[in-house]
């Protein structure tokens, strides 16, 4: 009987290689050993490694549970997260992030968060927010791992410089968290960073819920007083409304427009007014006076808003195939009336 032997790709024994390494340095993890000053040096010439495989990402993520477990007992431990965290995941494309890796998360990777984002280091702050949002399925504990980074991104900015990447991976992490995951540590820190981020249409990409947190952001008190005004023309991009009209769970606050008008904040109401007819118009029957009389002050101060409201709803109506509101046909046509009317 002969023995056949399959030759082995490069990648593959690039794989065996890494594997056999990482089975020789994850002892060295675990004080007292004879050798912790190895590690270091180790990792160091890894991160010039091209090309790497996603074993070695999950590899290096695996380096990181066992070194927080041992992180009090080792010598340069902050040293060796932040190398682990830059082989394993410094080369994966953020906008791109897919990868064949399959991370593990465990309880002792929660110590990250203090001591990642303590370190002041960017880079290795946008690994970290990499390694918990690379994955599509953001539940369980890679979903308290990122929930715990709240409190550390509020005010983000004023500590670290952000890197394009740093940037991009905030936004998604944001995305990701939501808007009620920031509620505990004040909404005022979200609409802060956000202010700060100045986020556009071509930030969000494909990113599910970041319609819904922009939504319920600016429904809140914080973000009817204090949230840019870019947003506001953000959220009637038609991408934007297009996933919020596909959300199950939106609600429609009626205090909004009062708010508006009462602020006389014009080109606030004349974007929400857009978002009310597209997305709500079934639910606004209860308060048509508050919309009337919001529309009529709207169209007396902004006289082109008429024209582009309309345009608007009916651009929106021909393009998903929904039958325009005969409510919004009744209040707009008596709203212009009125206002024609008062315009000297």
């Amino acid at each position: 009987m002969s023995l056949v032997l399959t030759p082995l790709s490069i990648s593959d024994r690039l794989e065996q290689i890494l594997s056999q390494l990482s089975k020789a340095i994850t002892p060295t993890f675990c004080p007292p050993h004879p050798q912790q000053k190895l590690p270091r040096h180790v990792l160091h010439d890894l991160t010039k490694l091209e090309n790497r495989p996603g074993c070695l990402t999950e590899m290096a993520y695996e380096w990181c549970s066992t070194i927080c477990e041992n992180y009090q007992n080792l010598e340069y431990r902050e040293s060796l997260l932040l190398l682990s965290l830059e082989i394993g995941f410094r080369h994966i494309d953020t906008q791109n992030p897919h990868t064949p890796a399959e991370l593990t998360h465990t309880i002792h990777h929660r110590q990250l968060v203090d001591i990642i984002f303590e370190s002041g280091d960017g880079e290795s702050i946008a690994d970290l927010l990499l390694a918990w949002t690379f994955r599509e399925n953001h539940s369980g504990e890679q979903c308290t791992l990122l929930n715990m980074c709240v409190r550390h991104l509020v005010g983000l900015h004023q500590r670290v410089p952000f890197s394009s990447r740093l940037r991009r991976l905030v936004i998604r992490s944001i995305t990701l968290i939501g808007y009620r995951g920031f509620e505990e540590v004040g909404v005022e820190g979200l609409i802060e960073v956000l202010n700060h981020l100045h986020i556009g249409i071509e930030d969000t990409g494909g990113e599910v819920g970041w319609g819904k947190l922009l939504l319920d952001t600016i429904q809140s008190l914080e973000g009817l007083q204090h949230l840019s005004h870019q947003y506001w023309e953000l959220l009637v991009e038609p991408k934007i409304l297009r996933s919020l009209w596909e959300e199950s769970e939106i609600t429609y606050n009626p205090r909004v427009a009062v708010s508006l008008e009462e602020a006389e904040e014009w080109d606030k109401l004349h974007y929400w007014m857009g978002v009310v007819w597209t997305l709500w118009p079934s639910e606004t029957s209860g308060t048509t006076e508050d919309l009337e009389r919001a529309m009529i002050s709207l169209f007396h101060q902004r006289p082109g808003a008429p024209q582009k409201l309309k345009q608007l709803v009916e651009g929106w109506s021909k393009e998903y195939h929904e039958d325009v509101s005969p409510s919004f046909q009744r209040i707009y046509e008596q709203a212009h009336g009125v206002s024609q009317q008062e315009t000297p």
